[in-house]
Protein backbone atom coordinates (compact mmCIF):
# COMPACT_ATOMS: atom_id res chain seq x y z
CA UNK A 1 0.00 0.00 0.00
CA UNK A 2 1.33 3.45 -0.97
CA UNK A 3 0.74 5.89 1.87
CA UNK A 4 0.18 9.52 0.90
CA UNK A 5 0.23 12.62 3.07
CA UNK A 6 -1.21 15.87 1.71
CA UNK A 7 -0.13 19.35 2.78
CA UNK A 8 -2.79 22.07 2.43
CA UNK A 9 -6.13 22.38 0.70
CA UNK A 10 -5.33 25.97 -0.36
CA UNK A 11 -5.46 24.88 -4.02
CA UNK A 12 -8.63 23.19 -5.26
CA UNK A 13 -6.55 20.66 -7.18
CA UNK A 14 -5.90 18.95 -3.84
CA UNK A 15 -9.54 17.87 -3.91
CA UNK A 16 -9.25 16.63 -7.51
CA UNK A 17 -6.19 14.56 -6.71
CA UNK A 18 -7.56 13.17 -3.44
CA UNK A 19 -10.62 11.97 -5.37
CA UNK A 20 -8.39 10.43 -8.03
CA UNK A 21 -6.25 8.68 -5.43
CA UNK A 22 -9.38 7.27 -3.75
CA UNK A 23 -10.30 5.51 -7.01
CA UNK A 24 -6.95 3.73 -7.49
CA UNK A 25 -6.28 0.38 -5.77
CA UNK A 26 -3.13 0.15 -3.69
CA UNK A 27 -2.93 3.78 -2.58
CA UNK A 28 -4.39 5.62 0.40
CA UNK A 29 -4.41 9.20 1.69
CA UNK A 30 -3.58 8.64 5.36
CA UNK A 31 -2.79 12.14 6.63
CA UNK A 32 -3.76 15.71 5.79
CA UNK A 33 -2.36 18.95 7.19
CA UNK A 34 -3.54 22.51 6.62
CA UNK A 35 -2.77 25.85 8.23
CA UNK A 36 -6.53 26.47 8.02
CA UNK A 37 -7.64 23.82 10.57
CA UNK A 38 -11.33 23.93 9.65
CA UNK A 39 -10.54 23.43 5.96
CA UNK A 40 -8.04 20.69 6.69
CA UNK A 41 -10.26 18.82 9.14
CA UNK A 42 -13.13 18.89 6.64
CA UNK A 43 -10.87 17.43 3.94
CA UNK A 44 -9.57 14.76 6.33
CA UNK A 45 -13.15 13.77 7.19
CA UNK A 46 -14.14 13.56 3.50
CA UNK A 47 -11.20 11.31 2.64
CA UNK A 48 -11.08 9.30 5.87
CA UNK A 49 -7.59 10.53 6.75
CA UNK A 50 -5.99 11.72 9.96
CA UNK A 51 -5.73 15.48 10.40
CA UNK A 52 -2.24 16.58 11.49
CA UNK A 53 -2.02 20.07 13.00
CA UNK A 54 1.48 20.90 11.73
CA UNK A 55 2.82 20.00 8.27
CA UNK A 56 6.29 19.62 9.83
CA UNK A 57 4.91 16.72 11.84
CA UNK A 58 3.16 15.26 8.78
CA UNK A 59 6.40 14.89 6.79
CA UNK A 60 7.89 12.86 9.65
CA UNK A 61 5.08 10.29 9.51
CA UNK A 62 5.35 6.85 7.88
CA UNK A 63 4.56 8.03 4.35
CA UNK A 64 5.76 7.18 0.86
CA UNK A 65 4.64 10.40 -0.84
CA UNK A 66 3.89 13.95 0.25
CA UNK A 67 1.64 16.05 -2.00
CA UNK A 68 1.90 19.84 -1.65
CA UNK A 69 -1.04 22.07 -2.62
CA UNK A 70 -0.31 25.14 -0.51
CA UNK A 71 -0.01 28.73 -1.72
CA UNK A 72 2.75 28.95 -4.35
CA UNK A 73 5.17 30.96 -2.20
CA UNK A 74 5.00 28.34 0.58
CA UNK A 75 6.06 25.37 -1.54
CA UNK A 76 9.78 25.76 -0.94
CA UNK A 77 9.95 25.02 2.79
CA UNK A 78 7.40 22.20 2.60
CA UNK A 79 9.00 20.43 -0.37
CA UNK A 80 12.50 20.68 1.10
CA UNK A 81 11.34 19.38 4.50
CA UNK A 82 9.54 16.44 2.90
CA UNK A 83 12.60 15.57 0.80
CA UNK A 84 14.89 15.78 3.82
CA UNK A 85 12.51 13.41 5.62
CA UNK A 86 13.05 10.90 2.80
CA UNK A 87 9.67 11.30 1.12
CA UNK A 88 8.95 11.55 -2.59
CA UNK A 89 7.27 14.90 -3.23
CA UNK A 90 4.51 15.88 -5.66
CA UNK A 91 4.20 19.67 -5.93
CA UNK A 92 1.45 21.80 -7.49
CA UNK A 93 2.58 24.12 -10.26
CA UNK A 94 4.09 26.66 -10.42
CA UNK A 95 6.53 24.89 -8.16
CA UNK A 96 7.58 28.20 -6.59
CA UNK A 97 7.40 31.95 -7.11
CA UNK A 98 11.09 32.47 -7.88
CA UNK A 99 13.86 30.65 -9.70
CA UNK A 100 15.92 30.78 -6.50
CA UNK A 101 13.29 28.85 -4.55
CA UNK A 102 12.69 26.35 -7.36
CA UNK A 103 16.43 25.68 -7.64
CA UNK A 104 16.68 25.03 -3.89
CA UNK A 105 13.79 22.57 -4.12
CA UNK A 106 15.30 20.69 -7.06
CA UNK A 107 18.67 20.50 -5.30
CA UNK A 108 17.03 19.22 -2.10
CA UNK A 109 15.39 16.22 -3.77
CA UNK A 110 18.66 15.36 -5.53
CA UNK A 111 20.58 15.46 -2.25
CA UNK A 112 17.95 13.30 -0.55
CA UNK A 113 17.79 10.76 -3.41
CA UNK A 114 14.00 11.08 -3.69
CA UNK A 115 11.81 12.12 -6.60
CA UNK A 116 10.36 15.60 -6.91
CA UNK A 117 7.42 15.78 -9.31
CA UNK A 118 5.90 18.95 -10.76
CA UNK A 119 2.15 18.90 -11.36
CA UNK A 120 2.09 19.86 -15.04
CA UNK A 121 -1.30 18.27 -15.58
CA UNK A 122 -1.72 19.64 -19.12
CA UNK A 123 0.71 16.97 -20.34
CA UNK A 124 -1.86 14.33 -19.40
CA UNK A 125 -4.73 15.22 -21.70
CA UNK A 126 -5.15 12.59 -24.40
CA UNK A 127 -4.76 15.32 -27.01
CA UNK A 128 -1.37 16.37 -25.59
CA UNK A 129 -0.23 12.76 -25.48
CA UNK A 130 -1.21 12.29 -29.14
CA UNK A 131 0.50 15.54 -30.13
CA UNK A 132 3.67 14.37 -28.39
CA UNK A 133 3.71 11.11 -30.36
CA UNK A 134 3.14 12.92 -33.65
CA UNK A 135 5.91 15.46 -33.01
CA UNK A 136 8.32 12.70 -31.99
CA UNK A 137 7.51 10.77 -35.19
CA UNK A 138 9.13 13.57 -37.19
CA UNK A 139 6.26 13.97 -39.66
CA UNK A 140 6.15 17.75 -39.06
CA UNK A 141 9.80 18.17 -40.03
CA UNK A 142 11.80 20.95 -38.39
CA UNK A 143 9.63 23.09 -36.10
CA UNK A 144 9.63 26.70 -37.23
CA UNK A 145 6.96 28.35 -35.11
CA UNK A 146 4.57 27.43 -32.30
CA UNK A 147 1.54 29.23 -30.92
CA UNK A 148 0.09 28.37 -27.51
CA UNK A 149 -3.01 29.82 -25.88
CA UNK A 150 -4.26 28.83 -22.46
CA UNK A 151 -6.78 30.78 -20.45
CA UNK A 152 -9.57 30.89 -17.89
CA UNK A 153 -12.63 32.99 -17.26
CA UNK A 154 -10.96 33.75 -13.94
CA UNK A 155 -10.25 31.96 -10.67
CA UNK A 156 -13.58 32.93 -9.10
CA UNK A 157 -15.46 32.57 -12.36
CA UNK A 158 -14.58 28.88 -12.83
CA UNK A 159 -15.80 28.09 -9.32
CA UNK A 160 -12.67 28.06 -7.16
CA UNK A 161 -13.44 28.61 -3.45
CA UNK A 162 -13.15 32.15 -2.01
CA UNK A 163 -10.04 31.38 0.05
CA UNK A 164 -8.20 30.27 -3.10
CA UNK A 165 -9.40 33.33 -5.01
CA UNK A 166 -8.04 35.53 -2.23
CA UNK A 167 -4.52 34.13 -2.18
CA UNK A 168 -4.23 33.83 -5.96
CA UNK A 169 -5.09 37.53 -6.22
CA UNK A 170 -2.13 38.27 -3.92
CA UNK A 171 1.14 38.35 -5.93
CA UNK A 172 3.17 37.73 -2.78
CA UNK A 173 1.46 34.36 -2.32
CA UNK A 174 0.72 33.46 -5.93
CA UNK A 175 3.75 35.01 -7.60
CA UNK A 176 1.76 37.02 -10.14
CA UNK A 177 -1.39 36.63 -12.21
CA UNK A 178 -2.33 34.83 -15.40
CA UNK A 179 1.26 34.61 -16.70
CA UNK A 180 2.66 32.53 -13.85
CA UNK A 181 -0.55 30.54 -13.40
CA UNK A 182 -1.89 29.50 -16.79
CA UNK A 183 1.22 30.67 -18.66
CA UNK A 184 3.20 28.00 -16.82
CA UNK A 185 1.09 25.30 -18.51
CA UNK A 186 1.72 26.86 -21.92
CA UNK A 187 5.46 27.13 -21.34
CA UNK A 188 5.74 23.57 -20.05
CA UNK A 189 3.82 22.10 -22.98
CA UNK A 190 6.10 23.86 -25.45
CA UNK A 191 9.24 22.74 -23.62
CA UNK A 192 7.93 19.16 -23.48
CA UNK A 193 6.82 19.03 -27.11
CA UNK A 194 9.49 21.12 -28.84
CA UNK A 195 12.45 22.08 -26.63
CA UNK A 196 14.03 24.61 -24.32
CA UNK A 197 13.27 28.33 -24.60
CA UNK A 198 16.23 30.69 -24.30
CA UNK A 199 14.89 34.24 -24.73
CA UNK A 200 11.57 35.95 -23.93
CA UNK A 201 9.87 39.21 -24.91
CA UNK A 202 6.62 39.76 -23.01
CA UNK A 203 3.86 42.21 -22.21
CA UNK A 204 1.29 41.97 -19.42
CA UNK A 205 -1.78 44.02 -18.54
CA UNK A 206 -4.86 44.05 -16.35
CA UNK A 207 -7.87 44.73 -18.54
CA UNK A 208 -10.80 43.22 -16.69
CA UNK A 209 -9.93 42.27 -13.10
CA UNK A 210 -9.89 45.41 -10.92
CA UNK A 211 -9.55 43.32 -7.74
CA UNK A 212 -6.46 41.54 -9.01
CA UNK A 213 -3.07 42.97 -8.03
CA UNK A 214 -1.44 41.59 -11.17
CA UNK A 215 -2.10 40.78 -14.81
CA UNK A 216 -5.18 39.14 -16.28
CA UNK A 217 -3.62 38.95 -19.76
CA UNK A 218 -0.12 38.25 -21.03
CA UNK A 219 1.51 37.67 -24.40
CA UNK A 220 5.08 36.49 -24.90
CA UNK A 221 7.34 35.82 -27.86
CA UNK A 222 10.16 33.38 -27.21
CA UNK A 223 13.08 31.75 -28.99
CA UNK A 224 13.88 28.04 -28.87
CA UNK A 225 17.43 26.84 -28.37
CA UNK A 226 17.53 25.70 -32.02
CA UNK A 227 16.38 29.10 -33.31
CA UNK A 228 12.66 28.43 -33.77
CA UNK A 229 10.13 30.92 -32.43
CA UNK A 230 7.16 30.63 -30.08
CA UNK A 231 4.14 32.71 -29.17
CA UNK A 232 2.41 32.20 -25.80
CA UNK A 233 -0.84 33.91 -24.82
CA UNK A 234 -2.83 33.63 -21.61
CA UNK A 235 -5.98 35.25 -20.22
CA UNK A 236 -7.73 35.25 -16.85
CA UNK A 237 -10.83 36.99 -18.27
CA UNK A 238 -11.86 34.52 -20.95
CA UNK A 239 -15.42 34.36 -22.25
CA UNK A 240 -16.06 30.83 -23.56
CA UNK A 241 -18.49 27.98 -22.68
CA UNK A 242 -16.72 26.02 -19.90
CA UNK A 243 -14.57 29.03 -18.99
CA UNK A 244 -11.26 27.61 -20.14
CA UNK A 245 -9.26 26.94 -23.28
CA UNK A 246 -6.00 25.15 -24.04
CA UNK A 247 -4.93 25.15 -27.68
CA UNK A 248 -1.65 24.75 -29.49
CA UNK A 249 -0.40 25.14 -33.07
CA UNK A 250 2.91 23.76 -34.33
CA UNK A 251 4.17 24.79 -37.77
CA UNK A 252 6.96 22.64 -39.23
CA UNK A 253 8.78 22.43 -42.53
CA UNK A 254 6.83 19.28 -43.48
CA UNK A 255 3.48 19.78 -41.78
CA UNK A 256 1.22 21.52 -39.29
CA UNK A 257 -0.37 20.29 -36.06
CA UNK A 258 -3.30 21.87 -34.21
CA UNK A 259 -4.27 20.65 -30.72
CA UNK A 260 -7.55 21.69 -29.09
CA UNK A 261 -7.59 20.07 -25.65
CA UNK A 262 -10.59 21.84 -24.07
CA UNK A 263 -12.87 22.62 -26.99
CA UNK A 264 -16.41 21.17 -26.99
CA UNK A 265 -14.96 18.51 -29.34
CA UNK A 266 -11.31 18.04 -28.28
CA UNK A 267 -9.06 16.87 -31.07
CA UNK A 268 -5.67 16.91 -32.76
CA UNK A 269 -5.49 17.86 -36.44
CA UNK A 270 -2.51 17.38 -38.74
CA UNK A 271 -1.83 18.70 -42.22
CA UNK A 272 0.75 17.34 -44.64
CA UNK A 273 1.04 17.62 -48.37
CA UNK A 274 2.26 14.73 -50.47
CA UNK A 275 1.26 11.08 -50.62
CA UNK A 276 1.83 9.88 -47.06
CA UNK A 277 -1.09 7.44 -46.51
CA UNK A 278 -1.35 8.34 -42.81
CA UNK A 279 -1.30 12.11 -43.29
CA UNK A 280 -2.67 13.33 -46.59
CA UNK A 281 -4.11 16.85 -46.44
CA UNK A 282 -5.92 17.61 -43.18
CA UNK A 283 -6.46 14.54 -40.98
CA UNK A 284 -7.66 13.94 -37.42
CA UNK A 285 -5.40 11.15 -36.11
CA UNK A 286 -7.23 8.65 -33.95
CA UNK A 287 -6.70 8.98 -30.21
CA UNK A 288 -6.84 5.52 -28.69
CA UNK A 289 -8.72 5.00 -25.43
CA UNK A 290 -6.78 3.78 -22.41
CA UNK A 291 -6.61 -0.02 -22.25
CA UNK A 292 -7.92 0.07 -18.68
CA UNK A 293 -9.42 3.31 -17.42
CA UNK A 294 -8.43 3.72 -13.76
CA UNK A 295 -11.39 5.88 -12.74
CA UNK A 296 -15.12 6.32 -12.80
CA UNK A 297 -14.98 8.79 -15.66
CA UNK A 298 -18.72 9.33 -15.72
CA UNK A 299 -18.57 11.22 -12.43
CA UNK A 300 -15.97 13.69 -13.72
CA UNK A 301 -16.53 16.52 -16.23
CA UNK A 302 -14.56 15.79 -19.44
CA UNK A 303 -12.38 18.89 -19.07
CA UNK A 304 -10.83 17.54 -15.84
CA UNK A 305 -10.19 13.94 -16.95
CA UNK A 306 -6.49 14.77 -17.32
CA UNK A 307 -6.17 15.12 -13.52
CA UNK A 308 -7.16 11.48 -13.18
CA UNK A 309 -4.74 10.38 -15.88
CA UNK A 310 -1.98 12.38 -14.21
CA UNK A 311 -2.52 10.79 -10.80
CA UNK A 312 -2.98 7.30 -12.24
CA UNK A 313 0.25 7.63 -14.21
CA UNK A 314 2.06 8.91 -11.13
CA UNK A 315 0.87 6.09 -8.87
CA UNK A 316 1.56 3.46 -11.53
CA UNK A 317 5.14 4.65 -11.91
CA UNK A 318 5.64 4.74 -8.15
CA UNK A 319 4.27 1.21 -7.80
CA UNK A 320 6.56 -0.08 -10.56
CA UNK A 321 9.60 1.92 -9.47
CA UNK A 322 9.79 3.69 -12.84
CA UNK A 323 11.67 6.94 -12.25
CA UNK A 324 11.21 9.77 -12.59
CA UNK A 325 7.56 9.49 -11.64
CA UNK A 326 6.47 12.38 -13.88
CA UNK A 327 7.49 15.90 -14.86
CA UNK A 328 10.29 16.73 -12.46
CA UNK A 329 11.11 19.68 -10.24
CA UNK A 330 13.86 20.43 -12.77
CA UNK A 331 11.06 20.86 -15.33
CA UNK A 332 9.35 23.16 -12.86
CA UNK A 333 12.58 25.12 -12.43
CA UNK A 334 13.09 25.45 -16.19
CA UNK A 335 9.50 26.61 -16.67
CA UNK A 336 9.84 29.17 -13.89
CA UNK A 337 13.02 30.55 -15.47
CA UNK A 338 10.97 31.34 -18.60
CA UNK A 339 8.15 32.86 -16.53
CA UNK A 340 10.62 35.00 -14.57
CA UNK A 341 12.26 36.21 -17.79
CA UNK A 342 8.81 37.12 -19.10
CA UNK A 343 8.03 39.23 -16.05
CA UNK A 344 11.42 40.94 -16.35
CA UNK A 345 10.73 41.71 -20.00
CA UNK A 346 7.27 43.10 -19.25
CA UNK A 347 8.68 45.29 -16.46
CA UNK A 348 11.25 46.73 -18.89
CA UNK A 349 8.66 47.61 -21.50
CA UNK A 350 8.92 44.47 -23.60
CA UNK A 351 12.66 44.19 -24.24
CA UNK A 352 14.08 40.75 -24.93
CA UNK A 353 15.38 39.02 -21.78
CA UNK A 354 17.53 35.87 -21.87
CA UNK A 355 16.34 32.89 -19.85
CA UNK A 356 18.82 32.30 -17.03
CA UNK A 357 21.00 29.20 -17.49
CA UNK A 358 20.11 26.55 -14.90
Amino acid sequence: MIRVGMISWAHVHAEFRAKALSEIPGVEVVAISDDDPARGRAAAERWNAEFVDDWRELVRRDLDIVMVHSENSRHRDQVIAAAEAGKHVFCEKPVATSVEDARAMAEAVRRAGVDGTAAFVSRFSKEADRAKKIVESGVLGKVLLTRSFIGLAGIAEIGCPPDMVEWMNDPALGGGGAWIDEGSHGVDLLRWLVGDLTEVTAMTANRNKPGLDGEDIAVALARYADGGLAEIGTVWSLSADIGMRNSLEIYGTEGTLVMRATDPFPRVEVYRSGDDPLYRGWTTPHIEPDVSEPHDYGSWPPHVHHYKREVASYVNRVQQGLRPFGPTLDDGLACLAVIEAGYASAASGGTAVPVKPL
